[in-house]
């Protein structure tokens, strides 16, 4: 059976150790406060339970507040280069040996990615125009496509319908007959994604319990410890 591997970006590309979504959930505590007109506790506290409640902060703000969502993205990954992950020479070996057709599922929008890849030095992985549309083949090893939050419709992990989503586009274009392993560092996401019969990597935030990674297929520290070739 055909494997295609699903990669989360954040906290999944690199570690959850980086000061990178520390600085985004800065912003977004900014975001809440200048436009919520909270104060910092109260913030905070909202930010967790949109979290909690909805999936992605901006899927509640959205449905309790009414905020723009591309002004909320634009405000919440306005952060210093200084931030983001640094080249990370082991990731992008561990990329050039992956035998499978390879994507991002992630929640942010496909700039942040973007942006962060370049600040990684692997800009030149990204798909080229009509590649993820699959009119032809990338050479070497690079991205097949980014499903982002604009995708699945903005509507986002771990919720059903963005998995069902990425689920049908990878099998119009790979076959119905395909073995998807999802790679992903919360454990709501891959919940989601084990109930669809997907096989699943736990990344495991440096602050997690890995007992918590009981019910997944590989429970591992780091990407690179997977095995590029075989995978799960």
């Amino acid at each position: 059976m055909k494997k295609v591997l699903l990669l989360d970006y954040d906290h999944t590309l690199y570690p959850s150790t980086l000061p990178t979504l520390k600085a985004v959930d800065d912003r977004i505590n900014l975001y809440i406060r200048t436009f919520l007109g909270l104060d910092d506790e109260a913030a905070d506290a909202t930010r967790a339970r949109l979290l909690q409640r909805h999936g992605t902060t901006l899927k509640g703000l959205q449905e309790s507040y009414g905020v723009d969502r591309d002004h909320y993205c634009e405000f919440i990954h306005a952060i210093d280069d200084a931030a983001l992950p640094p080249p990370d020479p082991a990731l992008r070996a561990w990329l050039g040996k992956v035998a499978h057709p390879f994507y991002l599922f992630t929640n942010a929008r496909r700039d942040w990615v973007e942006r962060g890849f370049g600040a990684m030095g692997m800009s030149d992985l990204l798909p080229a125009t009509g590649e993820e549309a699959g009119t032809r083949t990338p050479p070497g090893p690079r991205l097949r496509g980014i499903f982002d939050i604009t995708f699945t419709d903005w509507e986002g992990k771990p919720h059903p319908p963005a998995y069902a989503k990425v689920d049908a586009h990878l099998r119009a274009r790979h076959g119905q007959e395909i073995d998807i392993h999802f790679a992903d560092d919360r454990v709501d996401n891959l919940q989601a994604a084990r109930d669809r019969g997907w096989r699943t990597i736990w990344i495991v935030p440096h602050n997690a319990a890995p007992e918590l990674g009981a019910a997944f297929d590989r429970v591992l520290l780091s990407l690179t410890h997977l095995d590029p070739l075989g995978l799960v």
